[in-house]
C-alpha cells in the first residue's frame, strides 16, 4: 500500500485509494496500517509521510459519513487501548483553542466588504496586486476559494493569510485542502494558528522539522494537544 499510494500523482488519488483500503479492512488492520504510518513519518521516511498525508485526508473525508465515522471511532478506541498515541493524534477532532468565529466577527477590508458578494468573488480573479491583498483579508470561504486559484499570488501571501488571526476555520480549512497546502512554509503558519481546528493541525505536526516541533511543543498559544504531540515526536526523533 505504501508503494502503491507513493505511485498516484495526485493527492485525491491516493485519498481514494486509501479509503476502499479501509472500507475493506477490519478496525484492528486500519489501527495496525496508522502505527506503521505515523512510526514511518517519525523516521521522515518519504512513503510514510505521503501516506500519512493520504491517511489524514481519508480521515477528514470520513467524518461526513456515518458508516465510515463509526469504523473509525472503532479504531479510536482500539488504538487507544493499546496506547497508541501517535495513531490518535491522526484521529482525534477537538476544538481549537481560539474560536471557531462566524462571518460577521471577521472584519475584511472596510471599503470592500461594502461590495457584493458576487463582486468579490470576481474581483477575486483579478490580478490587481493591491486589490488581491485586500482581498485576501476577506471573510468568506468562497472568496477565499477564488482566490486561491488565482495566478497571482505568490507564497507569500499564503503564509500571511494562514497566520492571520483572528480567522475563520473554514478559511484555514479550504487553505489546507488547496495545492497551497502542501507549501512547507504556510502548513508550518497553520500549525502555530491557534484558530486552526485541531484535527489539522495534528495531522499537519507530522510532516514538521525537529527544530520546527521545538518551537510548536513551546508555544503557549496552541491547543494542549498540538503541543503535546510536537513534543512527543520531538522526542521520538
Amino acid at each position: 500500500m505504501l508503494r502503491k499510494l507513493r505511485s498516484l500523482p495526485e493527492p485525491d488519488m491516493r485519498r481514494e485509494v486509501l479509503l476502499e483500503r479501509f472500507d475493506a479492512l477490519e478496525p484492528e488492520g486500519v489501527a495496525d496500517f496508522l502505527a506503521e504510518v505515523t512510526a514511518g513519518a517519525a523516521r521522515r521516511s518519504v512513503s510514510h509521510l505521503v501516506a500519512l498525508e493520504a491517511a489524514s485526508a481519508a480521515i477528514l473525508a470520513s467524518q461526513a459519513e456515518a458508516r465510515r465515522y463509526e469504523h473509525l471511532a472503532e479504531v479510536y478506541r482500539l488504538a487507544r487501548e493499546a496506547g497508541q498515541a501517535a495513531v490518535l493524534e491522526v484521529l482525534v477532532a477537538a476544538r481549537p483553542l481560539r474560536g471557531p468565529i462566524e462571518a460577521t466577527e471577521a472584519h475584511g477590508d472596510p471599503e470592500l466588504t461594502k461590495l457584493s458578494l458576487g463582486e468579490r468573488k470576481y474581483m477575486a480573479r483579478s490580478h490587481d496586486r493591491l486589490r488581491l491583498e485586500r482581498l485576501l483579508l476577506d471573510p468568506e470561504v468562497s472568496v477565499i476559494r477564488n482566490l486561491l486559484h488565482n495566478p497571482s499570488l505568490v507564497e507569500a501571501d499564503l503564509v500571511r493569510l494562514a497566520a492571520r488571526r483572528p480567522v475563520r476555520a473554514e478559511v484555514l480549512r479550504v487553505i489546507y485542502e488547496s495545492p497551497w497546502g502542501k507549501r512547507h512554509r504556510v502548513r508550518l503558519a497553520l500549525v502555530h494558528n491557534p484558530y486552526t481546528p485541531t484535527e489539522l493541525a495534528l495531522k499537519l505536526v507530522g510532516v514538521l522539522l525537529a527544530r520546527e516541533l521545538r518551537k510548536v511543543a513551546a508555544d503557549g498559544n496552541l491547543h494542549p494537544l498540538v503541543r503535546q504531540a510536537a513534543a512527543r515526536m520531538q522526542a521520538e526523533r
